[in-house]
């Protein structure tokens, strides 16, 4: 069959925009984040005044060097992920500073107002999301992101372009993406309580940009991964 002229146009596309990671820790780490949550489940660890959210119950995750060594694999997942979405402009190295880190006991009527972090990386791990949540989000009849739900804006609205991705967690999702990118998260009825682990990340040095994160470190962990070349991932208690 002889090909029309619209068939044999070619073209190219380009990626735009911010990179939104995502990927799945293990139910021995969420298990991990749990316990580490529930020894920092007390009033002296209050972390809300320094936070965004309208939450009852947000506590600092002070000394938690096994939750810092658990989540250096996802950050140099997310080095080698953003090289490659970048293609030949990827220089990023896998070195990171974590600068903050603090748990989330969400609960009926709880939520998140549109809001950005400080630093250059923030993520957001979900170690416990009761399936009540997606029955009710599953129930819901909006066009935006329903109960429960999270939500990433980059840009002014433009119905040509894709500038927001909503999206339910599940357990052991752990999403990353830059600190500046604004999103938030909607309430929901259930009479549940969903448990997230959010933090703030300083590159070590992405020479894409030449940048170099603080110097100053109370807490070092300094992790390598096999394979050629070392990652760090140094844990600072500061938030």
């Amino acid at each position: 069959m002889k090909k029309t002229k619209e068939e044999e146009i070619k073209y190219k596309y380009y990626h735009w925009g911010p990179f939104l990671f995502q990927s799945q820790i293990t139910s021995a780490e969420c298990e991990l984040i749990l316990n580490e949550g529930k020894r920092c489940r007390k009033k002296s660890n209050d972390f809300r005044h320094e936070l965004a959210g309208h939450l009852s119950e947000e506590y600092k995750l002070s000394g938690n060097n096994k939750i810092a060594e658990g989540l250096k694999k996802y950050f140099h997942a997310y080095a080698v992920a953003y090289n490659t979405w970048r293609g030949d402009k990827g220089t990023m190295e896998s070195k990171f500073q974590l600068t903050a880190l603090w748990i989330n006991y969400m609960k009926a009527g709880d939520f998140n107002p549109p809001h950005e972090h400080a630093g250059d990386l923030s993520f957001v791990v979900y170690p416990e999301v009761p399936d009540e949540l997606r029955q009710e989000n599953k129930a819901f009849k909006g066009t935006m992101g329903g109960p429960g739900g999270i939500s990433w804006r980059y840009g002014e609205g433009n119905r040509q372009c894709v500038n927001t991705v909503n999206l339910l967690p599940t357990t052991g999702d752990i999403f990353i993406f830059p600190a500046c990118l604004q999103h938030w998260v909607f309430p929901f009825r259930s009479k549940v309580e969903r448990i997230s682990v959010s933090g703030n990340v300083l590159f070590g040095k992405d020479s894409r940009t030449n940048y170099v994160g603080e110097s100053k470190k109370e807490e070092d962990i300094n992790l390598s991964v096999g394979g050629g070349g070392g990652s760090n991932f140094d844990h600072s208690d500061r938030s």
